[in-house]
């Protein structure tokens, strides 16, 4: 059976035979097998390194410390070729698969020499090397860890999520901060106008309250005015309806100033007036001329000096025989109300 070449290999020049089919080959199998075989020495190699490292007792925690060494470096390699996307996570992968490697080359090494030649100078001295850099090495890949995370596309993408919805509640805040702020000016403002114009009610009415206060003090202190109102001689009927009304006017007062009363100076009832008395004649007729009021047990003192009394003229006889024409008769005399005769002056 002929093999399709595809057509993106025929566009570029690749369309002869492919030897390279990108698969799982038996050179694949056999490096995976030859690295599988000498991990078993080398994980041996770091766990005996390790047991001595730790207390009797305690040599599950030498399994745990290859996590940081031999299988460490099998999983950042893992990880490299198949997991990590940005650069942060590949220069993490590389990195700490070639410390884990290192790890492991010093660990297999000093282990070896600690049985070959355990007195020697260079056994001391990957002792003295290996005994702080292997625990430096395992806290390492936990840090390690971290970064990979930290550093994923993922949880890049959710920082920026969180940092733009942090951002909108930070503008949304100052929004509702303007909103009451505005609300707040709203509700001053309109109190402010609201108590200006009661202020300005209330001093129109203490300036009408002065105003009548004084006019009833005036009033009260008018002596001459009290003497007139005496003399003018009102009928009882009409004083008794005036001071009917009055009480009516203060009865209104007192109830309008009452708790509980309405605050509309509007919906304060009318004081009630006594209906005029109806007219004796039908419409169309004139009405008769009231009678002057008479003023009883008023005495009336006159000045005899103030009374003026007209003068009295008194005619001249004039002679039948007189030529008309001729003599005027004669000044006629006037006489004053005293009896005194008066001639008065050409």
């Amino acid at each position: 059976m002929a093999q399709t070449t595809s057509l993106t290999a025929e566009l570029t020049g690749n369309g002869g035979i492919q030897t390279d089919h990108y698969g799982f080959t038996f050179s694949d199998l056999a490096v995976i097998a030859l690295d599988a075989v000498l991990f078993i020495y080398t994980a041996w190699r770091s766990y005996h390194f390790l047991t001595d490292s730790v207390p009797d007792g305690m040599q599950i925690m030498a399994l745990v410390g290859l996590w940081g060494l031999d299988i460490g470096m099998v999983i950042w390699s893992l990880v490299w070729m198949f997991g990590s996307t940005e650069k942060y996570q590949d220069w993490t992968a590389m990195a700490f698969f070639l410390i884990d490697l290192a790890g492991v080359v010093l660990t297999s090494l000093t282990d070896s020499l600690s049985f070959s030649s355990p007195d020697g100078s260079m056994t001391g001295m990957l002792q003295g090397i290996a005994a702080p850099a292997i625990p430096l090495i395992v806290v390492a890949n936990v840090i390690a860890g971290f970064i990979y995370h930290m550093t994923s596309p993922k949880t890049r993408a959710q920082r920026d999520s969180r940092k733009a919805a942090a951002e909108h509640r930070r503008k949304m805040e100052e929004v509702s901060k303007m909103e009451r702020d505005l609300i707040y000016a709203e509700s001053y403002i309109l109190a402010k106008q609201e108590t200006l114009e009661k202020a300005q009610l209330l001093a129109e009415i203490k300036v009408a309250q002065d105003a009548v206060e004084q006019a009833t003090r005036a009033k009260l202190r008018d002596q001459v005015g009290v003497h007139s109102a005496a003399l003018s001689g009102k009928k009882n009927d009409e004083a008794n309806q005036e001071l009917t009304g009055l009480k009516a006017k203060l009865a209104a007062l007192k109830a309008a100033l009452a708790p509980g009363a309405p605050a509309d100076p509007a919906s304060i009832p009318a004081p009630q007036q006594s209906a005029p008395n109806p007219a004796p004649y039908p419409s169309g007729n004139p009405t008769p001329i009231p009678a002057t009021p008479i003023i009883p047990n008023v005495p009336i003192e006159l000045d005899p000096m103030q009374i003026n009394i007209p003068p009295v003229i008194e005619p001249v006889p004039v002679p039948a025989n007189a030529p008309l024409g001729g003599l005027l008769p004669p000044d006629p005399v006037i006489h004053s109300g005293n009896g005194n005769g008066n001639h008065p002056s050409p």
